[in-house]
């Protein structure tokens, strides 16, 4: 199947992920395209224009990293990255919803510095956001809520705080967050988060 991603992008970044954990990725053929480019060639896939995307060998297209996510989850018999039922279910979920409100932020906050004319509120909201955050799943950390079998939420973390690395080096995430800092450390060597670090195409 056709998977159409950006180098650069944190979303891309947690389906590949995802494809490479569950023993998917094997079956993709990796697409780079253009995004925000009016003659990008994603547009003839997607009209949102945003990746990823994929393109099933049926034919289906496939938007959004969580839906793309979720396929690849659905294509293997190993353990499901979100469990399917039960309290574990929704305790992953909870931890989906925190990082990926997490990575939403982080986002806003890096286009926001790419603005000519940048709104402080904005800029403050976002930091306060992305601060908040951080602190939760430093709690969660020291509590060893962090420290489970391979699930979505993990994913999700570990590309957000990849991408803070990269986009916005001169917040000092780690600091007052040593539990995260140390999970972080251990869970950016897996295979799957050094094969796909983020870079500008």
């Amino acid at each position: 199947m056709k998977f159409f991603y950006t180098t650069s992008s944190p979303y891309a970044r947690k389906a590949r992920i995802v494809a490479i954990e569950t023993g998917v990725a094997e079956q993709l053929d990796l697409v780079p395209v253009t995004v925000r480019n009016s003659n990008s060639k994603l547009l003839r896939y997607s009209p949102v224009g945003k990746v990823p995307v994929i393109e099933t060998d049926d034919g289906r297209i496939l938007s959004e990293a969580s839906i793309i996510c979720d396929y690849f989850d659905s294509l293997h018999d190993g353990p499901h990255l979100v469990p399917q039922a039960g309290a574990a279910r929704w305790e992953v979920l909870r931890q989906e919803g925190l990082a990926a409100g997490l990575l939403e932020g982080m986002v806003t906050w890096v286009r926001e510095t790419r603005r000519p004319k940048q709104s402080a509120k904005v800029l403050d909201l976002e930091a306060s956001r992305t601060a908040r955050c951080l602190d939760a799943f430093e709690a969660e950390a020291a509590t060893g809520g962090l420290d489970k079998p391979l699930n979505i939420a993990q994913v999700t973390l570990g590309c957000t705080l990849g991408q803070l690395d990269f986009r916005l080096a001169a917040y000092n995430w780690r600091a007052g967050r040593p539990r995260l800092a140390a999970w972080y450390a251990a869970f950016a060597e897996r295979p799957s988060m050094t094969m796909t670090a983020p870079r500008d195409s």
